[in-house]
């Protein structure tokens, strides 16, 4: 799979849907939940957040751009828990789908790496 390029690849932004989703099921039985950059912040407002997120289309999930959710953590413990030689391609995908959460102007992870013959074009024959 090739999860390199400077644009969201249908792989990135199908994690992200799984793991939005996810994290709105998480939210929905824990309203109190905030990343632990944020635990200091008052319960009522990452409450009253935590329930206007998922109905307001612009409103993401605290954490969500910074890939801290409580979705993300959990993909993280799944990714530590695959075979050595599939984490490495997981991790990226993960790390460019949190990168493709929101327009960035820092170059995408796995695009010094990315080459378009890779996408399926014939290699040329010397």
């Amino acid at each position: 799979m090739n999860v390199g390029g400077p644009f969201p690849a249908p792989a990135d932004r199908e994690l992200n849907k799984r793991l939005r989703t996810e994290h709105f099921v998480h939210l929905d039985a824990n309203p109190d939940w905030a990343p632990s950059a944020l635990r200091r912040w008052p319960r009522g407002v990452v409450r009253f957040h935590n329930r206007l997120s998922p109905r307001l289309p612009m409103t993401h999930p605290l954490g969500w751009i910074e890939g801290t959710t409580w979705a993300d953590d959990r993909e993280r413990e799944r990714i530590d828990g695959l075979p050595d030689d599939e984490q490495g391609a997981a991790r990226l995908l993960h790390e460019r789908a949190v990168h493709f959460r929101v327009l960035r102007t820092t170059t995408a992870p796995g695009w010094a790496d990315w080459k378009p013959e890779e996408e399926g074009e014939p290699a040329e024959a010397d």
